[in-house]
Order: structure tokens, then C-alpha cells, then sequence
């Protein structure tokens, strides 16, 4: 990769603190992995008593550029026997291609369970930053105890969200689902997600696995 691609490998600490946002408390636990998206039922039951609710989860295939991200809708005024819809399901990136999670800027994301901490529909995290449709993650702790930060749910786009004329804000095709470590959509699928969660209660958690 050259010079001037790594520089839009989006999920610099600045692209955070551009947004005006806060790191994650250093003492932030790690969640155990959980199953997939259309088979998840083991993690729905404390949250069910609020009723219906969504979440989004990554699930990680064999080529971290190549990976899941779902939109999952539960119909939970009944814990006892809660209805869950996978409504949205997109190809979805995080990493460089390195599958340590450890691996700052460069690894995918740990497994276990991200709160979501805000949503952006016009973020602007400046030049080479996240821009555009965006979820903030925060911080989230790896396998060695090592700390991976300012991690986003994302695209490339302007901060308008639409498509710039060069990068980091054009979308050229599947080398751009490289990203330092952040999970990364195609701008029309980011788009989906946006309008799913238009439509649905937001989604405050993240499943990694």
C-alpha cells in the first residue's frame, strides 16, 4: 500500500477528537464472544424487559475485508419468547488485513460487546478523519490487555455524505474496506443502515464475534 492510501485508513485518535468526543474509561471490560446474528438468543433476555430494541453485530469471516455487519430488530415485550429479525445484512471490513486484534491501527476488532456511544450523520473528523454517516465506539480492550481506541462504525464520504473527487472521501471499490481497525460499509450500505435505524429503535450495542 502506498504512502498516500495508508493516510486514509481511517481510525486516528484525531478522527475523534475532532468530533468533539471522549476517550472510554481505561478500566472498560471485555465481553465474551456471542453467537451470530441469526442465531443470537443468549444475549437478548436483560434487555428484553424494555421491549423491542435493536442492535448491530459484526460477525468475522475469513478475510477480515470480507466480514458481516448485521442490523438486528427484537420483538422483546415477552423475554420468554422474543421474536428476532435480522432486517440488514452488509459486507463489511475492519483492519488492514491482520487478524491480531492487538495490533494497533491495523488489526480488526476484538471480540465481545461495544456500546455504542453516538451516532453521526454528518460527522466531520477533519482531513483524513472520519467523515459522513458514522457510530462512535470508543475504546475497547484486546486479548493482551492492550487498549485499541476511537473505534467508529463507517464510511467514505464527505461530511455531507456525499462522494468527494479523491480520497479519503471517494469510495473506489474493495480496497476500500481497509480501514485501522474501524469496521467500514460501502457508502451505499452505510446508507441502508442509517435508514433502518430511521425506521427502528437506535442500537446501542455492538456484537463482535
Amino acid at each position: 500500500m502506498t504512502t498516500r492510501k495508508s493516510r486514509i485508513l481511517l481510525c486516528a485518535a484525531a478522527a475523534a477528537l475532532s468530533g468533539g468526543l471522549m476517550a472510554a474509561p481505561a478500566a472498560q471490560a471485555q465481553s465474551p464472544a456471542l453467537p451470530a446474528a441469526e442465531q443470537s438468543t443468549g444475549h437478548i433476555t436483560a434487555q428484553a424487559a424494555s421491549g423491542n430494541y435493536t442492535y448491530l453485530e459484526f460477525k468475522k469471516g475469513s478475510n477480515p475485508q470480507n466480514s458481516r455487519l448485521y442490523f438486528v430488530y427484537v420483538q422483546g415485550s415477552n423475554p420468554d419468547h422474543p421474536r428476532i429479525h435480522t432486517l440488514g445484512s452488509w459486507r463489511a471490513g475492519s483492519g488492514n488485513g491482520s487478524k491480531d486484534t492487538c495490533a494497533s491501527n491495523a488489526g480488526w476488532l476484538p471480540n465481545g460487546s461495544y456500546s455504542i456511544k453516538a451516532y453521526y450523520p454528518r460527522h466531520n473528523g477533519g482531513p483524513h478523519g472520519v467523515n459522513g454517516i458514522a457510530w462512535y465506539l470508543g475504546n475497547h480492550k484486546c486479548h493482551s490487555g492492550g487498549w485499541r481506541t476511537d473505534l467508529f462504525v463507517h464510511s467514505e464520504m464527505l461530511p455531507n455524505g456525499k462522494a468527494g473527487s479523491s480520497e479519503p472521501y471517494r469510495w473506489d471499490g474493495d480496497s476500500d474496506y481497509k480501514s485501522n481497525g474501524c469496521i467500514k460499509l460501502k457508502p451505499s450500505d452505510i446508507r441502508a443502515l442509517r435508514d433502518l435505524q430511521a425506521s427502528h429503535p437506535n442500537p446501542h450495542t455492538l456484537y463482535v464475534h
